[in-house]
């Protein structure tokens, strides 16, 4: 049962020792929080592949249970939040950005409107007691502090109501002010909401967190967690203005409102999370295929990639270039890393001090055991399990002797005095900056705050010994001046671990808030991972289908019908189909996520008519090379011109945002191989087909790359050459192309 404050009678938040609302000292408090509430069973969402964009994906879930008793803990986990895969959000994010794959795009309905101005519901102030660390207004909001403020700092909280509102969307908003301004660190943020009118699933997908961006008026997502059972958003943040739980209740708009569904924090058991970077720290032969599996198993999203096995899902089915496949298998292996330490240091920061300390260092050690790898996420999870682990540290003591009882005194009065004593910010302070300066050193970050706590409860003796006697001289009962006998080092080994044991309990809240911003690092680090992630799936490609023919004659392949080939169970057969124009030509566009779903097709199939589509019968099938670059070019009727047949002059021009200039080029052969120079003398070396016509270059690192596409042709009595360059930046999303265009001079 929940406990009430003897002096106003209102609930107390679990672990208080003051009341939020008088301010009041509660007595006899828990030392730690209750256990959390066990997550319910989630099973992995269906997808649904469409020829158009789609505004939500539900998955399937058990009928939801609600008890007025509180669950209990599962394997010391906390009940996480809104539990989707994320590849979901990937396939969700692909769909907004570029459409499903086929002959057409569909694009994405706006979020909400501007918020105009907010309407204050009901406003509280609190005035907090030193000591204190949260707060809980009686309109359901709960804000948690840590050991950020100081005592009599005012926080006021306003419950409003924003001017633009959705009939099918609820906002339950809060504005959040310090009397100081902001905090210093990360803050934990609990929003209550009304679950009425959604089912287990609906709810799922229907709940976020937001803030308010005071600038544009708009609401933004944040790092968030929802808890089901409970009905409560957790926000974490840095900073105060205001937040929102947000209720989609209409299916149809979801995906409008909440475009990245939970991306923070996909489904992992603490076991799950354990056997990943055991797996990852083995480096065994075929170590990313046994984590992005383990990944993919624990978050119940291998479905998403229909039938491919491990191999060819990192293999990119052998469609793609190296290059590709390569940043592809770093990112879905990063991507399972960060989730599994972001669990770690989630378990760390709401269960480690109520936690077993043996549970606490076996994470610790299956962390050590990757660290040398060293990436940004095992080291966050170190350093937030490990300052959770120093906070449960064990200190033996035994009694101390009466005859020291004197000295003792004199050693705490030391530490009271004002230019010596150290509040839990100061602490604080201390803490924090050794984290942020050995971030990428986290043995070293834990051995400096151990360190600061022995030299610490050390510093009376380094003191004393270093002046005369007088340091011991102490006023007896008979105001009478008497030596205070000097310990031998045992015993002042044990006065100064007296000390220890009593600060470890008071920084129990410092390590907390610690661990915390820990956590929200790590949060951070995962949602890095997945947008290089979503950057590779949601990359849009093309296959581009012409017909050459001779002056005058029809082409074959007009008004036929195309299809890649084969697809997965279950792709969509519509999507992948399409109708060629007039002239023998059309374009097929997929993201390289729509491409994996639909098992990684590399043929293209033709058709004459509808009805040979329906029964499958086939007239020409032409093999599809793994794409170099973003787009590629088939051409159907004829075949393409020889390295001695296109080598010579050219006259180029050059179309780029509405300008166009010239440039001389002459193209020579290097073996098999074309070799372009211009009158700059920029050289570039280009692969050649001959059965295409086709000349292909990529330049450029992980940040900027540059795709130059020429294809050569037969015009008349002359050779015509067409093409494209593409560059890529990928750091700041941003694509610019040039058009070529030249005919041969000699």
């Amino acid at each position: 049962m929940g406990k009430y404050c003897t002096n106003c009678g209102k609930e107390l938040h679990t672990g208080a020792r003051f009341c939020a609302k008088c301010g009041a000292a509660v007595l006899d408090a828990p030392a730690n929080p209750a256990p959390a509430a066990q997550p319910k069973p989630v099973p992995p969402p269906q997808l649904k592949t469409e020829t158009q964009a789609q505004s939500n994906v539900s998955p399937v879930a058990a009928p939801k249970r609600k008890s007025s008793e509180p669950a209990k803990s599962n394997s010391g986990r906390n009940t996480l939040c809104i539990v989707l895969s994320v590849l979901l959000v990937v396939q969700m994010a692909a769909v907004v950005l570029y459409g499903w794959p086929g002959w057409a795009v569909g694009g994405k309905e706006g979020g909400p409107a501007k918020v105009k101005s907010l309407a204050v519901l009901e406003s509280e102030s609190f005035t907090l007691q030193e000591g204190q660390t949260s707060i809980k207004t009686d309109s359901g909001m709960t804000v948690d502090f840590g050991c950020w403020l100081t005592g009599g700092e005012e926080v006021t909280i306003e419950k409003v109501k924003p001017s633009s509102f959705d009939s099918d969307v609820e906002i339950y908003a809060y504005n959040v002010e310090l009397s100081s301004g902001q905090p210093g660190g990360v803050i934990e943020l609990t929003i209550s909401y009304d679950d009425s009118g959604l089912s287990a699933e609906d709810e799922r997908l229907a709940v976020c967190g937001k803030h308010l961006n005071e600038q544009s008026k708009q609401w933004e997502d944040v790092l968030y967690t929802v808890d089901t059972q409970t009905n409560t958003v957790h926000i974490f943040t840095d900073h105060l203005s205001t937040f929102s739980a947000f209720k989609v209740v209409n299916p149809a708009k979801r995906n409008a409102y909440i475009s990245d569904i939970n991306v923070y924090a996909a489904y992992m058991s603490l076991e799950q999370a354990d056997a990943l970077l055991k797996i990852y720290a083995a480096q065994g032969p075929s170590w990313q295929e046994n984590v992005v599996s383990s990944y993919l198993g624990a978050t119940g999203s291998l479905e998403y990639f229909a039938e491919s096995n491990m191999h060819t899902l990192l293999s990119l089915g052998g469609a793609y270039d190296d290059l590709v496949s390569t940043s592809f298998q770093k990112s879905m292996t990063g991507l399972g890393i960060s989730t599994a330490c972001a669990q770690f240091a989630y378990d760390a920061y709401t269960n480690g001090l109520t936690s077993k300390q043996t549970a606490v260092s076996a994470m610790k050690a299956t962390l050590n055991s990757a660290i040398n790898f060293a990436t940004p996420s095992i080291q966050l999870a170190y350093l937030g399990v490990g300052v959770i682990e120093i906070a449960l540290t064990d200190v033996s003591t035994f009694a101390m002797q009466t005859r020291y009882e004197s000295t003792k005194n004199m050693y705490d009065a030391y530490y009271q005095r004002g230019t010596v004593s150290r509040t839990s910010q100061d602490w604080l302070k201390i803490f924090k900056k050794i984290y942020k300066e050995n971030q990428s050193n986290p043995q070293k970050a834990l051995e400096l705050m151990n360190a600061e706590i022995d030299r610490y409860v050390q510093e009376y003796w380094e003191v004393a010994g270093t002046v005369d006697d007088t340091w011991n001289e102490t006023e007896g009962k008979n105001a009478k001046m008497a030596k205070a006998p000097w310990p031998n080092s045992s015993d002042r080994a044990n006065i100064s671990n007296l000390h220890k044991e009593a600060l470890y309990d008071y920084l129990q809240v410092v390590f907390k808030t610690i661990s915390r911003d820990i956590y929200f690092d790590g949060l951070s680090q995962r949602e890095k991972e997945l947008k290089d992630l979503a950057r590779l799936l949601n990359t849009p490609y093309a296959l581009i289908i012409s017909e050459e023919t001779e002056d005058g004659d029809k082409p074959q392949w007009a008004g036929c019908y195309g299809r890649l080939a084969p697809l997965a169970a279950g792709a969509d057969e519509k999507a992948w189909t399409g109708k060629l124009d007039d002239k023998g030509g059309g374009t097929i566009k997929f993201t390289l996520l729509a491409h994996s779903k639909a098992g990684f097709p590399m043929d293209l199939e033709l058709y004459k008519t509808l009805d040979d589509v329906e029964k499958g019968r086939v007239a020409m099938t032409v093999s599809i090379e793994p794409f170099m670059g973003t787009q590629q070019t088939i051409v159907l009727g004829q075949a393409g011109l020889s390295l001695d047949e296109i080598v010579g002059n050219y006259e180029v021009t050059i179309s780029f945002g509405g300008d166009k200039q010239k440039n001389s080029v002459v193209f020579s052969k290097n073996g098999s191989n074309l070799m372009s120079a211009d009158e700059r003398g920029e050289t570039i070396e280009m692969s050649y087909d001959p059965a295409t016509g086709t000349a292909y270059n990529v330049r450029g690192d992980d940040h900027i790359t540059v795709e130059t596409t020429f294809v050569f042709r037969r015009e008349n009595d002359s050779i015509k050459m067409s093409g494209e360059a593409v560059a890529m930046d990928y750091d700041r999303g941003l694509a610019q192309s040039a058009d070529y265009e030249a005919y041969k001079t000699n």
